[in-house]
């Protein structure tokens, strides 16, 4: 892996990519995005703890919720996005401390 914190900023540039995602393309670019960051931490999961890896967890999941390619439990992409956004600013908080 490159920079841990790299990655955890590029997570927050895909949801806000989500947000203007339009086309099938465009979602599908981002999904396969959000699944390569979350495979980086977990093919080197030693390095992090738990807490980390949930929130990698948690952003990949409300990412890939907010554009249709993962269950919503009912909620809209606008709440998903929102989700990410603050798992991801714990994640970036955690890894910064690291």
């Amino acid at each position: 892996m490159n920079d841990p914190i790299l990655y955890a900023n590029k997570f927050e540039e895909l949801v806000g990519l989500a947000r203007k995602a339009e086309t099938a393309f465009e979602k599908a670019a981002i999904f396969a995005a959000t699944q390569s960051l979350a495979n980086a931490f977990f093919e080197e999961e030693e390095q992090f703890d738990g807490y980390a890896l949930e929130k990698v967890e948690q952003a990949r999941w409300h990412i890939c919720a907010s554009i249709g390619y993962d269950i919503t439990n009912g909620h809209d992409e606008q709440q998903h996005r929102s989700w990410a956004l603050g798992a991801i600013n714990t994640l970036q908080d955690v890894l910064s401390k690291k």
